[in-house]
């Protein structure tokens, strides 16, 4: 095995039994959700979500046995793992926050979030001591000290002299965002994209435009993360262009007085049980809840602009050293 820093075997490790301890809670949900019944129509859908819920754990322990092997790819895996696992963690604890500062409008379920707020307020700080950990893998494995340690070996020169033609590694983390979000998307198409209408800024569409504009949209994430590694320049403007899209048109949609009935529409189709339909849709006030889902986006796009010089250099040395390009899949020829 590979020496690794001790701050590096930490954060493997830590990948590892966090990825172990979501298969097992995730699975054991799903299992108590059919043997409470719930796996018939229309609940079906919560115990089969869970189950792939608890495979996506399985991605964090290779992940983690990439790491302790010191493989490039699983420093990059982690940088994604890291990200996603913050933002989702950001989420749920702003979903918390606001059970816990207003347990009311839950219909039957009210006195059961009052009596709760104690656990509710111990899972709020679990979320968060894993949020904290999540931002923490991202800074520890985007370190330059620390990818040296992943890229040293026998073929470090030949991996220093392809790293002209890589993507910057920010650049490939949102890259590969986008390609995994695509692939979750069209897994997840029969239980959801394929089911919920779609709205664009102030309009709600029917099923079947919907369903065009969900296939359109994957792809584009496909499309455009795939020409992000392979450092093509239109689809860094590509990648701008389709989040300011969506920056824009989810702004509008959060702050038009339709929003709520596009939220009906969407549990209607997601057929839930009749009792979900008051999970507090006024709970935040409409401006305040658009302008804390368009903060992420905004800084993403922020940080397009910020590494656009940087991809479009690397881009352009790629484009003047063709014959380097084409033979550097090769390590025996010397250059």
């Amino acid at each position: 095995m590979p020496r690794l820093p001790i701050s590096v075997r930490i954060a493997a490790t830590s990948i590892l039994l966090l990825s172990l301890t979501h298969i097992v809670f995730w699975t054991t949900a799903a299992i108590l959700a059919r043997s409470f019944g719930l796996n018939a129509s229309p609940q079906a859908i919560l115990p089969v979500g869970m189950y792939f819920i608890a495979a996506a754990g399985f991605g964090g322990v290779v992940v983690a046995v990439g790491i302790f092997k010191a493989r490039n790819w699983a420093r990059i895996a982690s940088l994604v793992l890291g990200a996603l696992t913050a933002f989702i963690c950001a989420l749920t604890l702003v979903i918390l926050f606001a059970l816990i500062a207003k347990p009311n409008g839950f219909g039957p379920f009210d006195s059961l979030v009052v009596q709760n707020r104690g656990n509710l307020t111990w899972l709020a700080l679990i979320y968060l001591s894993v949020f904290l950990l999540a931002v923490w893998w991202v800074v520890l494995f985007s370190r330059k000290g620390t990818a040296e340690r992943f890229s040293a070996g026998p073929n470090a020169v030949v991996e220093a002299t392809a790293n002209i033609q890589k993507c910057p590694p920010p650049i490939a983390l949102l890259a590969w965002l986008m390609i995994i979000s695509g692939a979750l998307s069209a897994i997840s198409w029969p239980l959801i994209f394929g089911k919920i209408p779609a709205m664009l800024f102030t309009h709600i569409f029917s099923a079947q435009a919907s369903q065009l504009i969900w296939s359109i949209n994957t792809l584009l994430f496909f499309i455009c993360g795939i020409g992000l590694l392979k450092l093509q320049r239109w689809s860094y403007t590509g990648t701008i262009a389709l989040h300011i899209f969506w920056l824009v048109s989810l702004f509008v949609t959060q702050i038009s007085p339709l929003y709520n009935r596009y939220i009906s529409l969407c549990l209607v189709a997601l057929s839930p049980p009749n009792s979900y339909f008051s999970l507090g849709l006024d709970r935040l006030p409409q401006w305040v809840s658009a302008f804390l889902s368009a903060i992420p986006t905004a800084l993403l796009i922020a940080g397009l602009f910020y590494y656009r010089p940087t991809f479009l250099k690397v881009a352009q040395r790629l484009g003047e050293m063709p014959q380097l390009h084409r033979f550097s899949r090769f390590p025996r020829l010397k250059f």
